[in-house]
């Protein structure tokens, strides 16, 4: 500022009156710049104060979402937790009954061999089932890291029809893989996924009171998830199990991958809920269709190896 004056005074002296006022007028203009400059300058200044206002206020909300965020989780896992002990309760209470009346019976029976052995062999049935509804709850309680491999779903699928053949027959029930279909590799756990396939045979052969056909087909396509899975548009390893029994009903089926939730009368409502679990864990998910009085089939979906 001090260097235009003297130049204006110093072009005042020299220049005649028509330069000396364009000079002048030049002069003006930059003061009148400099001056917008500096204007400009303090508001930038005072925005980039209240930039960092917000910030520090935006990283604050934060802190308190992320502390009510950790106290929400606090709180579903002490649901879960209650959840957890309410239904084991109810469901060890039917074993354990028949199991005392079952030892008690033994006692008061003095000398007959043939029905303390019956006896015996219910006790060691409902202790088994005992033992099985106290692994799938620390199953789901306390998951372990899954080690994936490429594993061919196809092998996995044909082992477990094998190995579930003796429960089948209890059933009048047989398990039948669909065509001849082609190694299919997926990213994942064998032992997790045969738990997968095991819960899906065996609750299919249930469905079927009178006997009949568990059929399995293995597909790839192409598919959008629906927006509850959250999982993206992909192709996808299908596995499809397929009975023909009684289906679902319609009051029963939002609820079939609820913890504890069963309509069998020994079932402990853990087995869909595990294996569910276990596919998300995959990155896939378990669906269901189903039609009351002609069978459901559950199908398990999950990403192919690249």
């Amino acid at each position: 500022m001090l260097y235009a004056l003297r130049y204006a005074v110093a072009a005042r002296m020299t220049l005649p009156d028509d330069d000396w006022r364009t000079v002048l007028h030049r002069l003006s203009e930059r003061v009148r710049l400099i001056a917008g400059a500096d204007d400009l300058l303090r508001e930038l200044q005072l925005l980039g104060a209240r930039y960092e206002e917000q910030q520090a206020q935006v990283v604050l909300d934060t802190k308190r979402r992320m502390a009510d965020l950790e106290e929400l989780h606090n709180a579903n896992r002490l649901v879960t937790v209650g959840t957890l002990t309410v239904g084991m309760a109810h469901e060890m209470a039917t074993p354990l009954g028949v199991t005392l009346a079952r030892a008690q019976m033994i006692l008061t029976d003095d000398n007959d061999i043939a029905e303390a052995r019956k006896d015996a062999e219910e006790i060691v049935q409902q202790v088994k089932r005992l033992t099985q509804m106290c692994r799938e709850v620390l199953d789901y309680a306390r998951p372990k890291p899954t080690a994936k491999l490429p594993v061919d779903v196809v092998e996995i699928v044909r082992q477990m029809i094998v190995l579930l053949l003796p429960k089948a027959r209890e059933r009048n029930a047989r398990v039948v893989l669909a065509g001849d279909p082609a190694p299919t590799f997926v990213l994942g756990n064998s032992s997790k996924l045969m738990q997968i396939f095991t819960n899906l045979i065996i609750n299919a052969t249930q469905a079927m009171p009178s006997g009949g056909t568990v059929t399995i087909d293995v597909e790839t396509k192409r598919l959008q998830p629906p927006s509850v899975h959250g999982l993206p548009e992909r192709d996808y390893v299908c596995v499809h199990v397929r009975d023909s029994g009684t289906g679902i009903r319609n009051a029963d089926l939002p609820h079939i991958f609820d913890t504890f939730f069963t309509t069998k009368r020994e079932g402990s409502g853990l087995g869909l809920s595990v294996s569910y679990r276990i596919a998300r864990e995959h990155d896939g998910f378990i669906d269901v269709a189903t039609v009351q009085g002609h069978g459901s089939t559950f199908t398990v979906y999950l990403p192919p190896t690249r």
